[in-house]
C-alpha cells in the first residue's frame, strides 16, 4: 500500500471532538482541541476533523515531530500553545470594544473589559492548559 493510501490514527478526547492525531508515517502528530485552528469554530464531528487532517497530510506547519509518543508535558505544552492562540484571537476580535470613540455604553464597555481580563487570566486557571469549554469566559 502506498503512503498516500495509509490513514492517520485518531485518539479522540472524552468530549469526542478534540483529539491527538498520529500522522500516517508515525513520526509526526497533531494535537487538536475542540475547535478548528483555521476557523476557530467548534468541530462539527469526527468526519470534519478527519477531513482537516487528511487535507493537511503534507503540510508540515500543522504537524509536530516525535520519535516516541509525546510525554504529558509535551502534550500540555501543545495544548497551552493552542489555548494561547485561541485566547489571542478572541482578544483581537474584541479590541474594538475598548476604543474611546466606541458607541458602546460605559456599562457594556466595562462588561467587555471584564471579559478581556478573564481571557488574559486563563493561564492562571486551575485547569490550565487542559481547559474545558466551561472554563472559557463568555463574551458579553
Amino acid at each position: 500500500m502506498g503512503l498516500n493510501m495509509m490513514q492517520h490514527s485518531y485518539e479522540f478526547n472524552e468530549d469526542n471532538l478534540g483529539c491527538l492525531v498520529t500522522h500516517q508515517d508515525t513520526l509526526r502528530y497533531m494535537r487538536l482541541d475542540t475547535w478548528n485552528p483555521e476557523t476557530l469554530e467548534p468541530w462539527k464531528g469526527h468526519a470534519e476533523i478527519k477531513a482537516f487532517c487528511e487535507a493537511k497530510t503534507n503540510n508540515y506547519l500543522y504537524w509536530s515531530a516525535f520519535a516516541d509518543d509525546p510525554t504529558q508535558e509535551e502534550l500540555d505544552a501543545i495544548t497551552a500553545a493552542d489555548n494561547r492562540a485561541k485566547r489571542n484571537q478572541l482578544l483581537a476580535d474584541s479590541d474594538w470594544t475598548q476604543i474611546t470613540d466606541s458607541a458602546l455604553t460605559d456599562e457594556v464597555k466595562t462588561s467587555w473589559a471584564t471579559y478581556r481580563t478573564a481571557l488574559r487570566a486563563l493561564p492562571e486557571h486551575t485547569n490550565w492548559p487542559n481547559l474545558e469549554d466551561a472554563d472559557w469566559p463568555v463574551s458579553p
